[in-house]
């Protein structure tokens, strides 16, 4: 239950409380006897007056009803208690006449929330709420630190949010802002505020502040605020947008950050293109997602940034993300049987060589029967402007492009067991010019089949300590056969989207292809099997407890490949997945590619979980990656080990540490201990050691401090 619907609800539960007492058989208990005063028409329990109505009791030093009034009142130590709600107040006025309930220094509890309220007028018609000089807690009240907002005076709006007068935003006594007039949203917590200190050798002593205020339903202002010793300060504003209606969801954010930096020319150094660093450097994120009566969806991102090094430099948090970040904006509508969207891809730095489409308009007919036969087709069109800055990688720097798919099959079945698809497909590509300047076409075709197959096997095994209570064994053996006679390859076409090195899988079908710039011919059969193990959990839930997928090509023409310098393998690498899941405590999962020709590994990650949920979880991690061809000596093997252990409910402490195998050395290890103060915030205080690193330091402490929310 949320806190809005504390306040919206609390009339309900009184006025049940009270009909209930009035015209139902009630359980009265106290320790001195009932009284009824006739004269004035009035029953008086006293004492420790205690009366029980359903699920919900009530106690108070003294319950009086006025049956000619319609009145009752409860005084002097009134608790309300339902097992969910926990009301204490002085006392109690309700008007049976005119549904107008007056409560009197008011607490109430709900879960995590708390409120205390000195004067509260609950108007019952009308669902009018106003009180006056509350504060909300958000937590117990007797917490050290917590979080609270104070408002001289407040409205209930739909039992959502508080249109308050005079708020106050505090942790424990210290008022931390005040605003003369907000809307807080009761859903979630007022303010938000994240604390980073630490200590290094590059920016000195640092502290970091990521803060949100709620001045508005679904709308919460803050900043960045940031001391660096050696470098100086870093501050900007932030912003949070989250509106939910019944045909709107939109979410919207965005940080800006500015410094001046102080550091020399030698500290700040150079950006990935050897230019110097300035000293004015900024950073920007902004991100948005919006759905829209379940037919329109927008997504946007963008990042701008001063340099390539100022998030690695001040939110290394942010770098670790996502180090080079992609700006786009993209709008799509859903049709009966279609998509339509529009796309653009743009690069606000300009130290990146990035593709920018700007824009592509797309629409995509989804499979559907055709006429009264039983074929499924199924195209797309799309039109695209391309433009990159760097004229001697593509030998342009910007071309139109005109992409169109037309594709047929027959799925044919046999029950559930065998499904055989015959396919056809083309795919035309029209570009405005080329490296030589002129209009180029290319119609490119594509044939095939697929067979899929399902065979399902079923055993009564059970086993208590795996929790297994029957096995349901599932293979998809499936069988892709595609022919392509010739494809986009033309030298003359700049390579816009061509192909580029990828440890997935590579889509087979024409239309799925990403290469569009690139096509190649192919004649190829895609060999894969799908193993999935089933059991039934105690709550009749499916669980999946194996899982075992191999994929594997055959090449029956062979295209030259620009990476490895050399034309491909007629059986290239194994495709292998593997899931292991007997119990909640064990997880293990592999992903590799294999060269069963040579016996060559070329790729293997593997994940390894064992953990008690209450005092213990170790994972152990090994990521190995070898380049085939000329780039063979940029290989990777590293290993990776987590392991935290629970001191107590509030405390636990972490140990992560990474081995590169290349360099023969441990190149991060982080000691941490996170614990919560007061039920009210998260601590983590860490000390990370780091080798064979560019720009951050060897040895760095930091305390993070969190505000916790409910």
């Amino acid at each position: 239950m949320l806190l809005g619907n504390v306040l919206k609800n609390l009339l309900t539960i009184l006025l049940l409380i009270v009909s209930n007492i009035v015209y139902c058989a009630v359980k009265v208990s106290s320790n001195k006897p009932v009284e009824h005063i006739a004269d004035k028409g009035e029953l008086v329990v006293g004492g420790d007056a205690r009366i029980e109505v359903g699920n919900f009791i009530i106690q108070a030093d003294e319950i009086t009803f006025q049956k000619e009034q319609a009145m009752a009142t409860a005084t002097r130590n009134v608790k309300i208690d339902n097992g969910k709600v926990y009301i204490v107040a002085d006392r109690i006025l309700y008007d049976m006449n005119l549904d107008l309930i007056h409560a009197y220094n008011t607490k109430v509890k709900v879960h995590d929330y708390c409120f205390h309220v000195e004067d509260i007028h609950l108007d019952t018609i009308n669902n009018v709420q106003i009180g006056a000089n509350t504060e909300i807690f958000h937590g117990p009240m007797d917490r050290v630190f917590v979080s609270s907002v104070f408002v001289k005076s407040f409205e209930i709006m739909n039992g959502e949010s508080i249109k308050a007068k005079g708020a106050k935003f505090k942790i424990g006594p210290a008022t931390i802002l005040y605003l003369p007039s907000a809307e807080i949203d009761l859903s979630s917590h007022p303010f938000y505020l994240e604390q980073n200190y630490g200590l290094n050798h590059t920016n000195g002593v640092y502290l970091q502040n990521n803060f949100y205020f709620g001045v508005n339903k679904g709308l919460k202002l803050g900043g960045l605020l940031d001391f660096y010793a050696k470098r100086g300060i870093l501050f900007g504003p932030a912003l949070k947008i989250d509106s939910r209606s019944e045909k709107n969801q939109m979410f919207s954010e965005a940080k800006f950050g500015f410094i001046q930096d102080r550091a020399d020319e030698e500290r700040k150094g150079f950006d990935i293109k050897n230019e110097p660093i300035p000293s004015k450097r900024y950073l920007l994120e902004f991100a948005h997602r919006q759905h829209y009566d379940d037919q329109i969806d927008i997504i946007a991102k963008t990042t701008a940034l001063s340099d390539s090094e100022v998030e690695r430099d001040f939110r290394k948090a942010w770098y670790d993300r996502n180090q080079q970040p992609e700006s786009f904006v993209e709008i799509s509508y859903r049709g009966q049987n279609y998509i339509a969207s529009a796309f653009g891809q743009f690069e606000p730095n300009t130290f990146y060589n990035t593709t920018q489409q700007i824009p592509e308009l797309h629409i995509a007919y989804l499979p559907t029967k055709l006429l009264d036969t039983k074929l499924i087709h199924n195209a797309h069109l799309g039109v695209v402007r391309l433009h990159n800055r760097n004229k001697d990688l593509y030998g342009t720097t910007g071309i139109s492009r005109a992409d169109i798919y037309y594709g047929i099959s027959l799925p044919l079945g046999y029950k559930n067991f065998l499904t055989i698809k015959p396919i056809f497909g083309t795919r035309t590509l029209i570009y405005d010019r080329n490296i030589d300047g002129e209009t180029y076409g290319k119609g490119i075709v594509q044939g095939g089949v697929d067979v899929s197959m399902q065979i399902t096997g079923r055993s009564d095994y059970a086993n208590e300590t795996f929790g297994v209570n029957g096995l349901k064994h599932v293979i998809n053996p499936t069988i892709q056969y595609r022919v392509i006679p010739s494809g986009n390859g033309s030298t003359k076409i700049p390579k816009f989207h061509g192909e580029c090195f990828s440890t997935e899988i590579s889509p087979i079908d024409l239309d799925d292809m990403r290469n569009v710039d690139d096509i190649q011919r192919q004649n190829m059969i895609r060999l894969g099997i799908k193993n999935s193990l089933y059991t039934q959990s105690g709550s009749y839930v499916t669980k999946q407890l194996m899982r075992v997928d191999v994929f594997q090509d055959i090449l029956f023409a062979r295209n030259y490949d620009n990476f490895r310098q050399a034309y491909q393998k007629k059986f290239p690498d194994t495709h292998l997945t593997v899931g292991i899941y007997p119990a909640s405590w064990f997880n293990f999962d592999v992903r590799g590619r294999v060269d069963l020709a040579k016996l060559h590994l070329h790729e293997l990650k593997t994940t390894t979980v064992i953990k008690d949920a209450d005092f213990w979880e170790l994972a152990f991690s090994t990521n190995y990656l070898k380049f085939d061809g000329v780039n063979s000596q940029k290989s990777t093997e590293q290993y990776g080990l987590f392991f935290t252990f629970n001191l107590s409910s509030q405390t636990s402490i972490t140990i992560e540490s990474r081995y590169d195998a290349r360099i023969h050395k441990f190149s991060q290890q982080r000691f941490s201990l996170s614990s919560t103060l007061w039920n009210s915030w998260l601590v983590n205080v860490g000390i990370t050691t780091r080798t064979h690193v560019k720009r951050e330091d060897h040895l760095q402490f930091d305390w993070h401090l969190r505000l916790l929310d409910f």
